[in-house]
């Protein structure tokens, strides 16, 4: 791959949300629509590019006829908007319709550039290029098309993105680590659920350590990576919520869960190597599908494992022991 060392590079943490950021109210939107990417669309760029596109305007209306918070043209809408929120209407000036299309073009555009990988450019910004100015363009130029194409509109657009996209990144870098396939986020469930599940799941990858500040679970430092309550801390943080610090005061918090009931979201506690039965030492989050988020120990990175394989165990220190449920739903 050839990369065009004067682009900038963009930004793969987790979202920063408030004044001079990406505003609250689409927040979750963003985030639950990259984290459904299979193809590592990190929320960050897809928050920077409707920033470029409308400004957070959802009645923007550029003068080429293009509409909306994500700007697609009546054209292409009519091929590739969808009824994200199944309300029954696929409403371009509708967000929650036009950020999940957004995001769903994008991963479109992201498997096809990561099929060529000599082109000049990031499969990122490859699908930056082919969304502003079509893969035809991108094929023509063999990548980003350069500046002399468009009077640099491509070129310039690909580039802000980028610019704006670590503007929109907390000091928290997250990770580009795609939901498991086939999965979705659990529409029925509240939005903190949702968002936390979300932001847990970019954690993905990350390396475990213990008594780490999980604020910076893909870098370099290990005060910052993961461990397993501070990652249930922080996804939570992310979602607006604050539970305890530590595994021994989380098993204290929210509300007592039947072993055989548990909902997306819900903490899922077992002994560990330094708890007990009715102090558990460690804890992971169920995410629906027998799916449980969890940082495991030193040694080991932020994974999946089966719920089942938990609530089945013979070995004390997994099997499950108590489940908490942050929020009531």
């Amino acid at each position: 791959m050839a990369v065009d060392e004067d682009r900038p590079a963009y930004a793969t943490g987790a979202l920063r949300i408030g004044p001079d950021a990406v505003p609250p109210r689409y927040a979750t939107l963003i985030i639950e629509a990259a984290a459904a990417c299979d193809q590592g669309l990190p929320a960050p760029v897809l928050a920077a590019q409707i920033y470029h596109e409308s400004h957070w305007n959802p009645t923007a209306q550029s003068p080429a006829g293009a509409q909306g918070v994500s700007q697609f043209m009546p054209t292409t809408w009519r091929s590739s908007g969808y009824d994200a929120n199944a309300d029954g209407r696929t409403d371009i000036h509708d967000p929650a319709d036009a950020i999940p299309s957004q995001a769903r073009m994008m991963c479109k555009l992201l498997r096809t550039a990561k099929r060529h990988p000599h082109y000049n450019g990031s499969p990122i910004e490859l699908a930056l290029a082919a969304y502003n100015a079509g893969w035809g363009r991108v094929t023509q130029f063999h990548g980003v098309p350069p500046p002399s194409f468009a009077n640099g509109e491509t070129y310039n657009y690909v580039r802000n993105i980028l610019t704006t996209s670590r503007r929109f990144t907390t000091t928290a870098p997250a990770g580009e680590a795609a939901l498991p396939s086939g999965f979705t986020l659990p529409t029925n469930a509240p939005t903190p659920v949702r968002t936390a599940i979300a932001w847990a799941l970019q954690q993905r990858g990350g390396p475990y350590h213990l008594g780490g500040d999980c604020t910076n679970a893909l870098g370099t430092d290990p005060a910052h990576w993961c461990d397993c309550s501070s990652l249930m801390q922080q996804a939570y943080h992310h979602a607006g919520i604050t539970i305890p610090r530590t595994t021994y005061d989380q098993v204290n918090t929210g509300t007592t869960v039947a072993l055989d009931a548990p909902k997306p979201g819900d903490l899922i506690f077992n002994p560990g190597s330094d708890g007990s039965d009715s102090r558990p030492g460690h804890v992971g989050m169920y995410i629906g599908e027998d799916l449980v988020l969890e940082a495991p120990r030193t040694g080991l990175k932020t994974r999946l494992v089966s719920y089942t394989s938990w609530r089945t165990s013979t070995t004390p220190t997994t099997r499950v022991t108590a489940i908490r449920r942050i929020v009531t739903w």
